[in-house]
C-alpha cells in the first residue's frame, strides 16, 4: 500500500494537462515499456483523445505531485504492465505504478499486461494478482507493442460508446428503482421492522443482513422494510441473487438490476459504483448465502459509494466488517396445552395459519373444536413460516385434527402455489438448498447432532461429533450457527445451548441413517450423558444444584431416549450408570412409572448378570422403590431384603440405608418393627453423609410418628427435614416436606399453622408442576376443608388427588394410607355415598391444578 495520501487540504495545486480534450492517463514504467507508451499515445491520439504521459524533467515539479495531478485531471486509466514493478521513492512504501492504480479508483480502467515476461518482479506479480482479484477487475494480455495500440484503441470506442449511455441520476425527491409486490401480508415482525428501519436510518450502517434458517420469512420481512424506506430515498433497487451459484456472476446480476450494462473490459462494478454515485441508494440483495464468494465485492462498492446501503437476506453472514447482524427466528406459538379459541389465535403462527388457511377455505376459522389442533400443529412446525403455510395450505382436505396426525411426514408437506420458488416447494426443498452449501465436516455434524432432541451444550456436541475424522467441532459448530441450521442460546449459567429446528433435525436425520451412522452416534451419546448423570447426582446434593437441575431438564428427552437406547441393546451397565445418580430427579419429574419399566427390564438383560456389585445393588435399589411407589409391596419385599443383606456384608451405608428405608414400607401399619427399622435407615444414611436421603428417609420417619398419634414428634423430625432441603437448595423436597408439616399442624388442631404449610408447599408445587407432591398437598387440603365444615370441597379435592394419582400410576406411601382412609370416609360420612361420589367425580374432571387454584388461588391471581 501506499504511504499516506494528501488530506484534502494537501492536494497540489492545479497542474493544467496541455489541452481540455477528454484526457486518457497512460501508466506505466518509463524505460521498459518504452516501444509501447509510445504506440498507446499514437492509439490514443488517432482517436482525437489527448494522452496523458508521466515524463521524467517534463515540468518543474515534483514527480509525484506531477503524476496524481495529471491523473486527477484524467477521465481514463490505462495500465500498462511488463516486468518492472517501478522505483519505489523514499518517502512511499510501494511503487509509483502502483500508486497510479490506487489513486485511479473511481475512473474507468483498461489494464494491460504483456504475456511474456520471464523476469516479473515479485511485487509487480503480486500487484496484477490483487487488481485481478478485487471488485472483478479484468486484465488484456498483450505479445508486442503493434497488439497493444489495436487493443487500446478497440477497448476505447467501447468504452465510450457504451459510457455515455448510463442513464443521469434522477432528479432528487425522485425515487427509482423496483420493489416486487409481495402476494401475502406480513404477520407480526413488528420489532424486527423496527430494528431494521432503526439500522437502515442511520447513515454510518452501511451493511444489514437478515439472517435466518429457510422459510422464516426473511425475504418477505426485507420487503416490508424497504417499501417503508422508499420515500426517504433517490433509489431503492431489488437484487434477487436465488437463480445464481457463481460468486462471479453477481456483478451481472447487480448491473442489470439497476440498468448498467458493460463498458469494455471494465469491471461492471466500477458501472455500478458510477451509477449510484450522489445517490441515497438502498439495494435490498435477497437470498445470498449460495454467492458469499462476491461478499468483498459489495465491501469494494460499499467503499466507493458512500450514500448506498444494502439490505441483504442470507441464511449466512457476509462477514464483512461493519455488518449488523439481525436474526429472524420463528413466529411465537401459543403455550402446550392451550385450547381456548381466543389465546390460540393471538399467537402469530396461528394468524399466519389461518390467512394461509382461508386462500383454500374462505369460511375456516379457530373454534373451540379447533383451537387445540390448530396449537399443535404450529407448535410442532415450530412456528416456521413456511412450514405453517404448507400445512395451513391443506385444511380444505384435512381438518387440523386430521393435519396433526399426518405431522410425521412434514418434510414432504408440497405447496399449491405453482409461482414458488423450487426450492420452497416442499420443507424438504428449503432444508436441502442450505445443506447443499455445506462442507463435508459441517453435513457429517449436522447429521450427528441430530441424535439431540433436546439440543445440546458445547461438550455434548464434542462427544457426539468428534468421529475418527478429526473433525473440529467448535469451527464445525460455529459455521452451522452462521448457516442458520443451528441456533445458540444462553442457558442458566451462561453456557451455551446449541438447538435445531424440529424439522432441520428431523433432515438431518435422515443424513444421518444415510451415512450409516445411528447407532455409533447414540452409543457415544448415551456413554457422554452417563458421565453427565453422575456428575449431575454428585452436585444434586450441594449448592450448585440449581444450574445443573437446569441442565438436567434440558436434557431430559435425550436422558430418557439414551436409557432406552442402552436397554434396548443390552446395555444393562450403561443403562444403571444413566439412571440411577438421577433417581431423585426422575421421581421429582414423575417419571417413576417409566422408571420402575425400566428397571425391570433392566434386570432381564443379558448383561445384567454381570454387573459389578454396586451397579447391581442400585438396580435392586430402584426395582424394590419403584415397586413399593406402585403399590406393589409384596413384590418389592423379596428384593429389599437381599438389598439389605447385600449392602451389610459390603458395609455400603448409603445402599442399607435406601434398602431399610424401602423395607420398613413393606410392613402393615402399626407394625412394632416399623419404627426401629426407619430409624435404622435414618443413621445409617447419616453415616452415608448424603444430607438428601436422610431428609427423605425422615418424612417417613415422621409419618410413622403421625401415624402412632404423635403429632408433635412429627413435626420435630418433620422441621429438620425441611431444613436439610432448603439448605439444599431442593423445592421438590421442601414442597414435599412442607405438606407434611401441614399434615402435623392439622391432626395437632392448628389449622391455620396447617394452611400456611400447604400454601408454601403450594407454591413450589406450580414452579415445578410436580403432580405427586401436589397430590399429597390436595389431601391436605381436603382435610382441612373438612375441618372447617365443607364436606363438599373436600371430596373435590380428594377426587382431585386421585386422579392425579391415576394419572401418574402410583399410589399413597403406605405410612399414610390409614390416615387416607380414615378421610374418605369421614367425608362420605359427612356428604352421603352418593353425593360424595358426585363431588369426588367432579373434582377429578376439574383436574388437580384447578383444583388447587379453588382451594389456593396462586398469589395474584
Amino acid at each position: 500500500m501506499a504511504g499516506p495520501r494528501p488530506a484534502p487540504d494537501d492536494v497540489p495545486p492545479l497542474i493544467a494537462t496541455p489541452d481540455q480534450r477528454l484526457r486518457v492517463f497512460v501508466s506505466s514504467t518509463l524505460e521498459e515499456l518504452a516501444a509501447e507508451r509510445r504506440a498507446v499515445r499514437a492509439a490514443i491520439s488517432r482517436m482525437r483523445l489527448t494522452p496523458v504521459l508521466f515524463e521524467l524533467g517534463a515540468r518543474p515539479h515534483p514527480p509525484r505531485d506531477l503524476y496524481r495531478a495529471y491523473l486527477a485531471q484524467s477521465d481514463v486509466f490505462v495500465g500498462i504492465y511488463g516486468d518492472r514493478y517501478g522505483w519505489v521513492a523514499p518517502e512511499m512504501s510501494i511503487s509509483g505504478l502502483e500508486d497510479e492504480f490506487e489513486l485511479s479508483a473511481g475512473k474507468p480502467r483498461l489494464l494491460y499486461v504483456r504475456r511474456s515476461a520471464p523476469d516479473r518482479d515479485p511485487r509487480l506479480t503480486d500487484l496484477i494478482t490483487r487488481i485481478q482479484a478485487e471488485g472483478g477487475a479484468s486484465t488484456t494480455p498483450f505479445d508486442d507493442p503493434e497488439q497493444l495500440a489495436d487493443l487500446v484503441a478497440d477497448d476505447l470506442a467501447v468504452l465510450l460508446t457504451e459510457r455515455f449511455a448510463v442513464p443521469a441520476a434522477p432528479p432528487p425527491g425522485l425515487s427509482v428503482g423496483w420493489l416486487p409486490t409481495p402476494s401475502t401480508p406480513l404477520v407480526d415482525r413488528a420489532a424486527e421492522r423496527s430494528l431494521l428501519a432503526g439500522l437502515l436510518d442511520d447513515q454510518g450502517v452501511r451493511l444489514v443482513t437478515v439472517t435466518g434458517p429457510g422459510g422464516t420469512g426473511k425475504t418477505r420481512l426485507a420487503l416490508a422494510v424497504a417499501e417503508q424506506l422508499v420515500a426517504a430515498r433517490d433509489a431503492v433497487w431489488w437484487i434477487d441473487l436465488a437463480p445464481l451459484r457463481d460468486p462471479r456472476e453477481v456483478p451481472v446480476t447487480v448491473a442489470a438490476a439497476l440498468g448498467v450494462t458493460a463498458e469494455g473490459r471494465r469491471p461492471l462494478l466500477d458501472a455500478v459504483a458510477d451509477r449510484l454515485a450522489g445517490l441515497r441508494a438502498l439495494l435490498v440483495v435477497d437470498n445470498a448465502e449460495q454467492v458469499l464468494g462476491a461478499a468483498p465485492a459489495a465491501a469494494a462498492l460499499l467503499a466507493r459509494c458512500p450514500g448506498t446501503q444494502l439490505l441483504v437476506t442470507s441464511r449466512s453472514v457476509l462477514g464483512l466488517r461493519g455488518e449488523y447482524d439481525v436474526p429472524l427466528g420463528p413466529l411465537a406459538v401459543p403455550r402446550p396445552g392451550e385450547d381456548r379459541p381466543d389465546r390460540v389465535s393471538a399467537a402469530p403462527a396461528v394468524e399466519l395459519f389461518v390467512a394461509r388457511a382461508r386462500r383454500a377455505d374462505p369460511s375456516f376459522a379457530v373454534t373451540g373444536a379447533t383451537a387445540a389442533a390448530v396449537g399443535e400443529v404450529v407448535r410442532r412446525l415450530d412456528g416456521l413460516p413456511l412450514a405453517v403455510e404448507l400445512a395451513a395450505a391443506r385444511v380444505r382436505t384435512l381438518p387440523p385434527a386430521v393435519l396433526l396426525r399426518r405431522l410425521g411426514r412434514a418434510l414432504d408437506l408440497r405447496g399449491a402455489d405453482v409461482d414458488a420458488p423450487d426450492r420452497q416447494r416442499t420443507l424438504r426443498d428449503t432444508i436441502a438448498w442450505s445443506h447443499e452449501l455445506l462442507g463435508e465436516s459441517e453435513r457429517a455434524l449436522l447429521a450427528r447432532l441430530s441424535v439431540c432432541a433436546g439440543g445440546c451444550t458445547l461438550d455434548t456436541a464434542e462427544a457426539v461429533g468428534a468421529d475418527d475424522d478429526d473433525l473440529d467441532v467448535l469451527e464445525t459448530l460455529s459455521a452451522l450457527v452462521g448457516h442458520s441450521l443451528v441456533t445458540s442460546s444462553d442457558a442458566e449459567g451462561g453456557e451455551p445451548r446449541f438447538r435445531m429446528l424440529e424439522l432441520v433435525r428431523a433432515f438431518a436425520a435422515e443424513r444421518l441413517r444415510e451415512r450409516g451412522e445411528e447407532e455409533a452416534t447414540r452409543e457415544r451419546l448415551a456413554e457422554h450423558l452417563s458421565a453427565v448423570a453422575r456428575e449431575a447426582g454428585a452436585a444434586l446434593s450441594g449448592p450448585d444444584s440449581r444450574p445443573w437441575l437446569a441442565r438436567l431438564e434440558a436434557e431430559a428427552a435425550d436422558l430418557e431416549a439414551a436409557l432406552r437406547w442402552a436397554v434396548e441393546h443390552d446395555r444393562a451397565e450403561l443403562a444403571v450408570r444413566l439412571a440411577a445418580p438421577l433417581a431423585r430427579w426422575w421421581w421429582a419429574r414423575g417419571l417413576l412409572a417409566a422408571m420402575a419399566e425400566l428397571a425391570e427390564r433392566t434386570a432381564d438383560l443379558p448383561s445384567a448378570s454381570s454387573l459389578p456389585p454396586d451397579l447391581a445393588g442400585q438396580l435392586l435399589w430402584a426395582r424394590g422403590a419403584t415397586r413399593v411407589a406402585l403399590g406393589r409391596t409384596d413384590e418389592a419385599e423379596p428384593l429389599l431384603r437381599q438389598l439389605v443383606a447385600d449392602a451389610q456384608s459390603r458395609d455400603d451405608p448409603w445402599l442399607l440405608g435406601h434398602g431399610l428405608n424401602g423395607l420398613a414400607m413393606t410392613l402393615p401399619p402399626g407394625d412394632d418393627q416399623l419404627a426401629p427399622t426407619l430409624d435404622a435407615a435414618v443413621a445409617a444414611l447419616r453415616r452415608s453423609g448424603d444430607t438428601w436421603s436422610v431428609a427423605f428417609a425422615q418424612l417417613f420417619r415422621g409419618a410413622v410418628a403421625v401415624l402412632a398419634g404423635r403429632p408433635e414428634e412429627a413435626t420435630t423430625i418433620h422441621g429438620e427435614a425441611l431444613e436439610l432441603a432448603r439448605a439444599l437448595g431442593d423445592d421438590h423436597l421442601a414442597a414435599t416436606v412442607s405438606d407434611q408439616l401441614g399434615l402435623d399442624a392439622l391432626l395437632s388442631g392448628d389449622p391455620a399453622a396447617a394452611r400456611v404449610h400447604y400454601a408454601e408447599a403450594a407454591v413450589l408445587h406450580r414452579q415445578g408442576r410436580d403432580l405427586e407432591g401436589l397430590a399429597y398437598c390436595l389431601d391436605g387440603l381436603a382435610g382441612l376443608a373438612l375441618a372447617e365444615g365443607d364436606a363438599a370441597r373436600a371430596a373435590r379435592l380428594s377426587g382431585a388427588a386421585s386422579a392425579a394419582r391415576a394419572e401418574l400410576g402410583v399410589v399413597i406411601w403406605p405410612p399414610l394410607r390409614p390416615l387416607a382412609r380414615q378421610l374418605c370416609d369421614a367425608i362420605a360420612g359427612a356428604l352421603g355415598p352418593d353425593e360424595d361420589r358426585r363431588q369426588r367425580a367432579a373434582g377429578a374432571a376439574m383436574g388437580p391444578w384447578a383444583a388447587l387454584d379453588e382451594a389456593l388461588p396462586p398469589p395474584g391471581g
